[in-house]
């Protein structure tokens, strides 16, 4: 079983990426809503494959000077908000289409490095990088076996750290009813 915890890091941003980034959420969402098909009885369909999904995303490539692999989590991250807000929209519960409103950047994996309780984010291939020493934050975890993927804003980075644990079996139980006026166990 593993254990995942986030933690905040104050950092300043690169506002370039954040702002490019930004609008490039904005694009993607504005060509994936134009494949969101309504069947007769009025259902909401995604039909987005790999090959529009490949076009997309050559198209977006062409003037892109940030790391290829952003282009992709856009993408992503923006086909999971639409597939959520189909659902919503099938059931009935969803009253407006989704905005991209948060100016913020999901880094994957491939994306950073860890070495030296240090994380190194490529901004631009072989360029330019963001660094994150860990050790001037006393309050994030020693122990963790890994990192999951950072979400970067202007004024911090979120760190997901990942650690394996063993369930403990309990020894015995007990009950408590909480009311307004007292406790009983």
């Amino acid at each position: 079983m593993k254990a995942i915890k986030a933690y905040s890091v104050p950092i300043t941003a690169p506002k370039d990426l954040i702002e490019e980034y930004f609008k490039l959420r904005k694009a993607v969402l504005g060509e994936i809503f134009k494949h969101v098909k309504y069947s007769k009885n009025g259902k909401a369909h995604l039909k987005f494959d790999k090959n529009k999904r490949k076009e997309l995303r050559d198209e977006l490539l062409r003037n892109w000077k940030f790391a290829k692999h952003y282009i992709d989590s856009a993408i992503n991250s923006v086909i999971g908000l639409v597939k959520g807000w189909i659902q919503l929209y099938n059931e009935g519960k969803a009253k407006y289409k989704p905005e991209i409103t948060k100016k913020t950047v999901y880094v994957k994996t491939t994306l950073f490095s860890v070495k030296d309780n240090k994380i190194k984010i490529t901004i631009e291939p072989r360029k330019r990088y963001l660094e994150v020493d860990l050790t001037k934050f006393d309050y994030l975890p020693k122990d963790y076996d890994s990192i999951g993927g950072l979400i970067l804003q202007e004024d911090k980075l979120i760190i997901t750290f990942k650690k394996r644990v063993e369930p403990i079996k309990p020894k015995d139980y007990a009950s408590f009813d909480v009311n307004l006026t007292n406790i009983t166990g």
